[in-house]
């Protein structure tokens, strides 16, 4: 068993699902009886990468917009 994305032509374990949705592109998932890609594993594990490396960019300027703010304040 599997779940399809049709925007990314992927069929992923269900554990690599959140929820349903897509882990690379967001979109949702159809479930599906045949067994997961084969290259399943090495694109979820991109998709954390690209999403943490996201999330590290986003706190650094959040970060520095804050602290721009308390100095422009000053």
């Amino acid at each position: 068993m599997s779940y399809y994305c049709s925007e990314c032509v992927v069929n992923w374990w269900p554990y690599q699902t959140d929820q349903g949705s897509c882990p690379k592109c967001g979109g949702g998932t159809v479930r599906k009886r045949e067994p997961a890609s084969d290259d399943a594993d090495s694109l979820y594990r991109a998709a954390r990468t690209e999403a943490a490396k996201l999330d590290v960019y986003a706190r650094f300027e959040l970060y520095y917009a804050e602290r721009e703010q308390e100095r422009r304040a000053a």
